[in-house]
């Protein structure tokens, strides 16, 4: 039979306690989120690439661009689909944020913003859930929704992993809960509208995520359908809710389907090629993940559940076995496979092997990422349920339970000073943050290709000039139409040992004009370099590998590697450049590399060159070809790209490196190449966006009525 929950009291008779129940909420997450109330960077090379993804996308908006399907400014000028097409939450998320704060944040502090607001919308969102599901037991959904944001599997994937899209979710996972279990108290069609927005939202948020609180709370639901409510009223209910659900999450479905790559390889990731390796993750974190965190929270076994969460799954199985309520069991039962999923525990391997490959390759090697968190919010759903079962559990029983709850929470909250100390580690200094963000030091790094089957041949880890990023091919060998050059003087390229130890320092310096933009031109000498040429400044910092720094015509020292780099800078006083080299092979010294080469410094000037890029946003180039000629943008080709010459419409193709190309006549021309996205995608994205502003205002017109009534 169906679980039974008592109706809530009047709000005058628990007012102050709701008053100071939802204050208490609030101060927790104020501590655990204060890290990032900031404008400088938190975190690594992913944290920046996500900034600077958000950077692309409001930029867009601000310059009137909508929808924004593809990247375009120097940002993301390689026409980057990742995370925009899979989880757009995160970057829609940031555009409402900016026009709210009048566009004044920087892209640091838009980024730290939509971290906080998910987080306080998490906690709450689990609190009212909660309270929803056992009205009279407000206090336990309080505690069980602090142990849920203070979870180290949930903290720890901002914290320490950098996992902006996951940390999405939050808000999400509670409400997706409540929607399965609701239907168990009162199956009504709006618990079906409450499950299919939830589960949506995820869908927008992270795939990954998504699809295993579909497959779970789905279970849920077809045991209560098989068991409970089997009537045909039940079933089309939840029918509406499966229709409403297609509507409100059809647009990262048709995005990923209009890329025309569902089941490549990404460039970013290169497929699950060894899927035994998540068995083996899964063991060599264990025993760890029962420890408490170590200091810092650094290790991957400090992705983990807690005590806190623990002892709330113990006091579940004692609640199930004493009650035998079913939605218990339903809830009971999805937790559980997750945690034989997280656990070297009988039947690990044997589900891991037999799990469909397309689900163990959207959840990747490390499923501690994707599951921490939603068992953190199932547990919680079957805490709330396991106290409310108030005949089933003795009363004496109860009270000790909520007070083990409490000392739970103390733990949780003790425990999470490792995030927040290893939050505040993290944080890059003003100085270093602006750094990251200007021109001359902006990285548009491999995650930008994610979704797409290869990086470009020329692809390299380190700053590029997106305005030297187009070429003009010869239509029949394919090979860059030579530029006009004057002849280049070349000059030694000496070092000398750094202050710092392990270190060259090569002289001389360059200096930089404002304005003006440079190449500057390696000879390097007939042996391998192995190590990192850094380039550093007053306003200028980069770091580029060798003998290759990305793919085979990646600037390097190995044959077939360019031997250009760009330099600008945008100090209105200029800047001056000191190169350094830092061996990293084993046995080498600096001073095996005192003679290190010959260098030029080439000012480049618009009439040398037969491509001349004039603008990113759409893309706009001024073209002088000699002769009927090929023009590979910097734009990964997709279907939906649309060009003009002249300002007649020209077909745009695929460059044998994967890039947008379109046929250019021989002569003098204008080019603009913009991303309009393929018929498919822009109706799913307005059906998404319409299902959603209409289901909102329904909801606040619903809300309204019960307030004035």
């Amino acid at each position: 039979m169906s679980a039974t929950f008592p109706q809530p009291p009047p709000f005058a008779r628990s007012r102050w306690p709701e008053i100071v129940r939802v204050t208490l909420l609030g101060l927790v997450a104020a501590w655990l989120l204060h890290p990032f109330a900031t404008n400088r960077q938190i975190g690594a090379g992913d944290a920046l690439w996500y900034a600077n993804m958000l950077a692309d996308f409001c930029l867009q908006w601000r310059g009137g661009v909508f929808p924004v399907f593809a990247g375009q400014t120097e940002f993301a000028f390689n026409g980057a689909v990742y995370p925009l097409r899979v989880a757009p939450l995160y970057q829609h998320l940031g555009g409402v944020l900016d026009l709210l704060t009048g566009r004044q944040l920087g892209w640091f502090a838009l980024q730290h913003l939509g971290v906080i607001v998910c987080g306080v919308a998490g906690i709450f969102s689990c609190y009212f859930s909660l309270a929803a599901l056992a009205p009279d037991r407000r206090w336990s959904a309080a505690a069980l929704a602090t142990l849920y944001l203070s979870c180290p599997g949930v903290l720890g994937t901002l914290y320490t992993q950098d996992l902006y899209m996951t940390w999405m979710t939050v808000p999400f996972a509670p409400l997706a809960v409540y929607g399965a279990l609701r239907p168990f108290q009162r199956d009504e069609f709006a618990a079906q509208v409450w499950f299919a927005a939830a589960l949506a939202a995820l869908w927008l948020a992270h795939s990954p995520i998504a699809l295993w609180m579909t497959l779970l709370t789905g279970g849920i639901q077809a045991i209560r359908l098989i068991t409970i409510h089997r009537t045909f009223a039940a079933w089309r209910r939840a029918g509406g809710g499966v229709l409403l659900f297609a509507v409100l999450a059809l647009y990262p479905f048709v995005s990923v389907a209009a890329l025309n790559v569902p089941g490549t390889s990404s460039a970013v990731t290169a497929g699950l090629e060894h899927g035994e390796r998540i068995s083996n993750v899964v063991r060599e974190v264990f025993p760890a993940v029962l420890f408490p965190l170590s200091p810092g929270a650094r290790a991957l076994s400090d992705l983990q559940l807690g005590y806190g969460l623990w002892f709330v799954a113990l006091a579940t199985a004692v609640a199930l076995i004493l009650s035998g309520s079913r939605v218990l069991a339903a809830v009971s039962a999805a937790c559980a496979v997750l945690l034989i999923l997280l656990l070297p525990v009988p039947g690990n391997d044997w589900l891991w092997a037999h799990l469909p490959a397309q689900i163990k390759r959207i959840t990747f090697y490390w499923p501690m990422h994707r599951f921490y968190l939603l068992l953190a919010a199932l547990l919680a759903g079957a805490g709330q349920l396991a106290l409310s079962q108030g005949n089933a559990v003795p009363r004496r029983a109860g009270q000790i339970l909520q007070v083990f709850l409490l000392i739970a929470c103390g733990w949780s909250l003790w425990e999470s000073r490792q995030f927040v100390a290893a939050g505040k580690e993290r944080t890059a200094s003003a100085g270093v943050s602006a750094l990251h963000q200007r021109p001359e030091n902006r990285l548009l790094m491999n995650h930008a290709y994610g979704l797409f089957s290869a990086l470009p041949a020329y692809f390299s880890n380190g700053t590029v000039d997106p305005r030297l990023e187009t070429r003009l091919l010869d239509r029949t060998t394919l090979l860059p139409v030579e530029e006009k050059t004057s002849s280049i003087l070349f000059q030694p390229l000496r070092g000398q040992p750094d202050d710092n130890p392990g270190i060259l320092k090569l002289t001389p310096a360059i200096h930089l004009n404002a304005g003006v933009r440079y190449q500057l031109i390696f000879e390097f000498l007939p042996h391998t370099y192995t190590g990192i040429l850094q380039l550093t400044g007053q306003a200028f910092s980069r770091e580029y590998a060798l003998p290759s720094s990305g793919e085979s015509q990646a600037f390097g020292s190995n044959p077939g590697n360019a031997r250009t780099l760009p330099l600008w800078t945008s100090l209105p006083e200029g800047d001056d450049v000191t190169l350094r080299f830092i061996p990293t092979a084993a046995g080498e010294t600096p001073q095996d590399y005192a003679n290190f080469g010959r260098y030029a410094v080439q000012e480049i000037r618009s009439g040398n060159s037969p491509v001349e890029v004039t603008g990113l946003m759409p893309f706009q180039a001024n073209v002088r070809a000699p002769s009927a000629a090929l023009l590979e943008t910097p734009r990964m080709f997709q279907p939906g790209y649309v060009a003009k010459i002249d300002g007649r419409s020209a077909e745009v193709l695929s460059s044998p490196r994967g890039l947008a190309m379109l046929p250019i006549p021989s002569g003098e021309h204008k080019v603009e190449v913009s991303f309009r996205g393929p018929l498919p995608l822009r109706l799913a994205y307005w059906t998404t966006l319409l299902a959603w502003i209409g289901l909102l205002a329904t909801a606040a017109t619903v809300a309204l009525r019960r307030v004035k009534n």
